[in-house]
């Protein structure tokens, strides 16, 4: 049985984006904090990927940002699970890598320099290698980027769609979008009203659902 759990409203000006982290505080403050979100990609950014994962939530979204098919990114590489970069997306080992505030790996640059994907890569010639000079938050993304491409990925992110029907439940039974209120406070306590009926809604088709077995033995 899937109910709303949180309710929050908020000025047309403001970005949904930073709605999710006081969500799930919110949540937890309740004692109902999820082992795992299902967002979209509007959610998916690396600091809230990092501040869900702080608060023992497990962010599952597309990451933001475009991405030219036309050329290679650090999502090609491969990379571990502590985010060391092992190799090109060639299998070319780094020769060196330097860490300062941003990591500096570097690749031969004669290996580079006959790579059939060269003009593809993002490595930039230096004086002794070719480089990839990258930030752990570019790694972080990258190694996501990586994962929305399995098809674990996909299995996980398939059921974020079942939100939609929940939106659209809130819609269609109550009015949601079509509020006869005006001002912030006179709309929160309409929209939460509406998100308890569609509970209730939903609380009583599964008391109906689990009954129906037991009615039907008695009628035997």
């Amino acid at each position: 049985m899937n109910l709303i759990t949180h309710v929050h409203v908020e000025p047309a000006h403001h970005s949904d984006a930073n709605a999710l982290i006081p969500a799930i505080e919110a949540t937890e403050a309740k004692g109902l904090k999820p082992k795992e979100v299902l967002a979209d990609t509007l959610y998916g950014s690396d600091d809230n990927q990092q501040k869900a994962e702080s608060l023992g939530v497990e962010l599952v979204a597309p990451t933001m940002g475009a991405v030219k098919e036309d050329r290679l990114g650090l999502s090609d590489f491969q990379i571990d699970e502590k985010g060391v970069v092992l190799a090109c997306p060639q299998g070319h080992a780094p020769a060196v890598v330097k860490k300062r505030k941003r990591i500096s790996i570097g690749f031969d640059a004669q290996v580079c320099e006959a790579c059939p994907l060269r003009s593809q890569c993002p490595v930039k010639k230096g004086n002794k290698h070719c480089y990839l000079r990258v930030t752990d938050k570019e790694i972080r993304i990258a190694r996501r980027r990586k994962y929305e491409r399995s098809s674990e990925f996909r299995d996980r992110y398939r059921w974020r769609a079942g939100v939609e029907a929940t939106m659209s439940e809130y819609d269609r039974r109550t009015g949601g979008k079509h509020l006869r209120v005006r001002g912030l406070k006179a709309v929160k306590y309409c929209a939460t009203l509406k998100a308890l009926a569609v509970n209730i809604f939903r609380a009583a088709a599964f008391r109906m659902a689990r009954m129906a077995p037991e009615q039907a033995l008695g009628t035997v």
